[in-house]
């Protein structure tokens, strides 16, 4: 992200013109002219006709003369004062520009769906959540002292934090204490976190030590309460705004601080109509309002630890847990002398222990349903999907075979379709098998699955949080849901299983994410005065990842992975952007990529590599084939320079009606 240059969107409100511009929620980069001549303010919304339809239009300015010829009336002011403050429309605007996306798209993106559909800016007040406030004994450690004090000595100028604490350090501490200070100065504060999941816990924190109003913002609120929370953040009556990373476009008129809780997580990215990073619009956000900035984690990305290094970031140690929480010992489990395919027999022997000692244990694996793999033994048939170039997993409790990319059902075959026998099995292993195999170890021990499977029921999560909380001995059985954030007081050791996939993938970005979630996976066990355990199964014992993993050394692993980076050329000393283009007929898309890889190579763009076109990873997805063109560069600039000529010589290629397409940014995933 570069936080070095602004494009500030000049405004002057409530002059009565008789044409005003304003954006519409279409996916092209203009804007448009119409006739008004009733005083309305810039931010405000308005009803305009656009082709056949009535939209909702967000007004950008007032002129006095306009390049169309033509122009049609304004239908109705819908609102008397500005919705969108200038702060807010610069910030959007900035955020359409870096990523080169139609700015009435973006706009829209940032407001709740009933203001988008024209309805009153009321607030019905369904979503506030109230205060729990109860004495709470903090005793800060001295580094927790020194990060608050630095942070709240840069309180009224742009500062970039990195709040690098290992797992059971305090961060949420840290953030509280700040807060604390700054609402009573009248700031607000806005948090984000990666995953609904971790909310409802965080806004629990933030209730039992603030007196101000806490809204949360994120995609499970129904309409009424996305409305509420929006609006009281906007009026100034919510002092914390916590959400999920829609909420970095939350109007916050005496903004204070902005944290990113988990920083490092792929969460943060958008990965469908606007493709933004939360994370990396944090800086944008934090340095319009000239306000502190918090990325905290134990697992740094490598973007911000480059940060740190180039000075873009102050990082904020927190070495060790307080009290006398102490991190866990690791050990691996060569899976190469075990003949088990998922629990092998030194840790079955070490959850034995621990649940005799009434202590929790946690299961991890990152994979939900039955098994990965339905097949037959005698011809080697494996159940695929025809929309997809992926394996259908089998989910026994329902008795499907079900794709996890574009969510097709069927039943299993009793026979095989190839060969016509009875021989067909199923091939390692998911959640849902996990805890059936557990339960024959451990008939008496409670066991708590928790996937998405087990999770879409409105409150199943929070519920078996409650159940885990409780400190009474069981076995949970989860996916990456539970490797972040969470902390389980009677959690002493967690085993995690099938790691070695993430040592053999193609993407680069593989090991450093499996580092991260290793450590933050790790990080749950023995969060109270006993010293937790974590077992490692894997097939890769001698890797160098593990041992960085076992001394707790993630910085000096992450200091090698960008020491690879560097000589690579890859992100982060490099800049990506990723033009996909997807169709029913694979010929056509791979078509359209290719004469944009020849327009492009026509634009005097020494300093930007072409890569591609080359099929995606997964090349077929919901019978639509996917094709990737890369665009990298060391210059961040002479990329967005590139991007912009490409648009502006679009209309030279002709697109077949087949084929869609999309600009990605920054991309994190090939």
């Amino acid at each position: 992200m570069n936080i070095d240059k602004i494009v500030i969107l000049s405004l002057k409100h409530f002059t009565l013109s008789s044409i005003i511009e304003v954006a519409i929620p279409v996916p092209l980069h203009n804007t448009f002219d119409y006739l008004c001549d009733q005083k309305v303010s810039i931010g405000a919304r308005v009803k305009v006709p656009f082709g056949q339809k009535k939209v909702t239009a967000i007004v950008l300015s007032h002129k006095q003369k306009s390049d169309f010829e033509k122009l049609r009336p304004v239908e109705e002011i819908l609102d008397q004062k500005s919705l969108l403050s200038k702060e807010i429309l610069d910030f959007l605007f900035w955020s359409a520009n870096y990523y080169h996306h139609p700015l009435g798209e973006v706009l829209a993106s940032a407001l709740p769906k009933n203001l988008r559909e024209g309805k009153p800016a009321d607030i019905k007040k369904t979503s506030v959540h109230k205060n729990t406030l109860s004495h709470v004994n903090f005793d800060a450690t001295t580094e927790q002292k020194k990060a608050i004090k630095s942070v709240l000595k840069s309180e009224n100028n742009f500062h970039g934090f990195l709040l690098h604490g290992v797992t059971g350090s305090g961060k949420t501490e840290v953030y509280l204490s700040i807060t604390q200070a700054l609402l009573k100065k009248g700031r607000q504060i806005l948090v984000l976190v990666p995953e609904i999941g971790l909310t409802p816990q965080m806004i629990a924190r933030f209730e039992e030590r603030v007196t101000a109003k806490v809204v949360a913002v994120h995609s499970q609120l129904n309409e009424t309460q996305k409305l509420d929370a929006y609006l009281m953040a906007k009026n100034g009556e919510a002092g914390v705004v916590l959400g999920t990373r829609s909420a970095i476009f939350t109007p916050m008129p005496n903004l204070g601080l902005v944290v990113v809780d988990e920083e490092h997580d792929g969460s943060f990215k958008q990965q469908s109509s606007f493709r933004y990073s939360a994370r990396d619009l944090s800086f944008m956000r934090a340095k319009l309002a000239n306000i502190p900035l918090i990325l905290g984690t134990a697992t740094p990305s490598l973007e911000t630890l480059k940060n740190v290094v180039d000075r873009k970031l102050t990082r904020l140690v927190l070495s060790s847990r307080p009290g006398q929480a102490i991190m866990p010992k690791v050990n691996l489990i060569d899976m190469r002398n075990q003949t088990a395919e998922a629990l092998s027999v030194p840790l079955v022997a070490k959850m034995k222990h621990y649940l005799e000692d009434n202590k929790q244990v946690m299961l991890f694996i990152n994979r939900r349903g039955y098994a990965p793999v339905f097949y037959c033994t005698d011809c080697d048939w494996k159940a695929e999907c025809d929309r997809c170039d992926s394996a259908l997993i089998y989910h026994r409790q329902i008795n499907r075979l079900k794709c996890h990319h574009c969510g097709v059902e069927k039943m299993p075959e009793s026979t095989c379709p190839s060969c016509h026998q009875k021989t067909l099995r199923v091939l390692g292993y998911g959640t849902e098998r996990l805890e059936e195999n557990l339960e024959s170890y451990f008939p008496d021990t409670t066991i708590i699955r928790i996937d998405r499977d087990t999770t879409r029921r409105k409150r199943a999560f929070a519920t078996h949080l409650e159940k885990i909380n409780s400190g009474k001995p069981c076995i949970i059985v989860g996916t990456q849901m539970l490797s972040k954030g969470h902390d389980f007081s009677n959690l002493s050791f967690v085993g995690i299983l099938d790691v070695d996939v993430g040592l053999l993938s193609l993407d680069f970005r593989a090991t450093e994410h499996l580092a991260q979630l290793l450590i933050q996976v790790s990080g749950r066990a023995g969060r109270s005065d006993h010293q937790g355990e974590v077992s490692i199964q894997t097939r890769y014992p001698n890797h160098k990842i593990f041992n960085f993993i076992r001394s707790s050394q993630y910085t000096k692993y992450a200091s090698t992975l960008l020491k690879e980076r560097e000589k690579t050329e890859l992100p982060p000393y490099s800049h990506q952007a990723l033009i996909c283009a997807n169709s029913k007929n694979k010929n056509n898309a791979e078509k359209f990529l290719n004469e944009v890889a020849e327009l492009l190579n026509n634009i005097d763009i020494d300093s930007v590599e072409i890569w591609g076109p080359v099929p995606a990873v997964i090349e077929k997805k919901a019978n639509y084939y996917y094709f990737n063109l890369y665009l990298q560069s060391k210059n961040r600039n002479q990329l967005h320079r590139v991007i912009k000529t490409f648009y502006k010589h679009l209309d030279t290629i002709k697109v077949n009606s087949s084929v869609r397409w999309f600009l990605d940014v920054d991309p994190v995933l090939s």
